[in-house]
C-alpha cells in the first residue's frame, strides 16, 4: 500500500481547535482496482464528502490550527462506522453497487478493519491526546459535506449546512444562533443526519473525554470550488472564533 498514507495533517497553528475530516478523501490503494468502479464515479459524492477537505484547510489557516485528514475513500471501508455496522464496508453507496465489496471474506474484512479503519482511529487518538495536553478546553470539529440531492429523491435537501449534536447541544446552538443571526442560511437541527444514529468517531473519541465538539455537514454545491468554499469559510469562521474566546 505504498501508493497511500492513511491519513494526512496539516498544522496551521497552536489555537485551542481541532479539526478533523473523516471522508476528506477519494483514494483507493491501486491494488483493490478502485473496486471495480470508474474514476468519475469515485469522484462524485458516494467516494467522499466533496469539499470538506478543502473547507477544513481554510478554516485551519484562518483560525489558525491543526487538520487530521483521513486519506483513504469511505468505498473501501467507512471511517465514521463502528465495526458492527452492516455499511462498514458498504455494497452499495446511494443505490449504486461496489464490485470490490461484494462477497468479502472474513479474512478480507479484517484487512481492511487492521490495515485502515484502525490506524486511522489510532492516529485521530494521538491528535487528540496532543491538543489536550496543550489546552484545557478545547473545541473539536468534525467536518462533513452531503449531496444536494439523494439519488431517487424526488426534491432536493433544503438546508444549506447541519449541526449534527447529542452530547454537546449546547456548542451546536451556540453555532446555529449566531449563523441565525448573521447568514441566510438554512440550518439543519441534527439533518441531514442524526448524530444519534451517524457520529462514530465523535461517539468514539470526543464524547468521552467529555470535550466540547461540533459536526459541521455542509451541502456539497456550496463548498464545490475555491470561491465558494471561501464564502462559507468566511461566515464560519467568526461564529467558531467567538466560542473560542467565549
Amino acid at each position: 500500500m505504498t501508493d497511500f498514507a492513511v491519513a494526512e495533517t496539516y498544522d496551521g497553528g497552536d489555537a485551542p481547535l481541532f479539526i478533523f475530516v473523516d471522508h476528506a478523501s477519494n483514494k483507493i490503494p491501486s491494488a483493490y482496482d478502485n473496486l471495480g468502479l470508474p474514476e468519475d464515479m469515485l469522484a462524485t459524492h458516494i467516494g467522499w464528502d466533496i469539499g470538506a477537505a478543502s473547507l477544513a484547510r481554510k478554516l485551519a489557516k484562518r483560525l489558525k490550527t491543526k487538520v487530521l485528514f483521513c486519506g483513504y475513500s469511505r468505498l473501501l471501508i467507512d471511517p465514521n462506522r463502528s465495526l458492527d455496522k452492516t455499511d462498514l464496508i458498504p455494497s452499495e453507496a446511494d443505490r449504486i453497487p461496489i464490485p470490490g465489496n461484494l462477497d468479502l471474506s472474513p479474512a478480507d474484512r479484517h484487512q481492511r478493519i487492521e490495515t485502515f479503519h484502525q490506524p486511522y482511529h489510532e492516529q485521530l487518538e494521538l491528535c487528540l491526546d496532543q491538543v489536550c495536553r496543550a489546552h484545557k478546553d478545547p473545541l473539536i470539529l468534525s467536518v462533513h459535506s452531503f449531496t444536494p440531492r439523494l439519488l431517487g429523491d424526488a426534491q432536493g435537501r433544503p438546508w444549506h449546512m447541519g449541526f449534527l449534536w447529542r452530547e454537546d447541544e449546547a456548542s451546536a446552538r451556540a453555532l446555529m444562533a449566531y449563523l441565525a443571526q448573521h447568514t441566510e442560511y438554512v440550518i439543519g437541527d441534527n439533518q441531514p443526519y442524526d448524530a444519534r444514529v451517524y457520529n462514530y468517531s465523535v461517539d468514539r473519541h470526543v464524547g468521552p473525554r467529555g470535550l466540547r465538539h461540533i459536526t459541521l455537514e455542509v451541502r456539497q454545491d456550496l463548498v464545490s470550488n475555491d470561491q465558494d468554499v471561501d464564502r462559507v469559510a468566511d461566515n464560519l469562521a467568526p461564529a467558531l472564533e467567538r466560542m473560542l474566546t467565549a
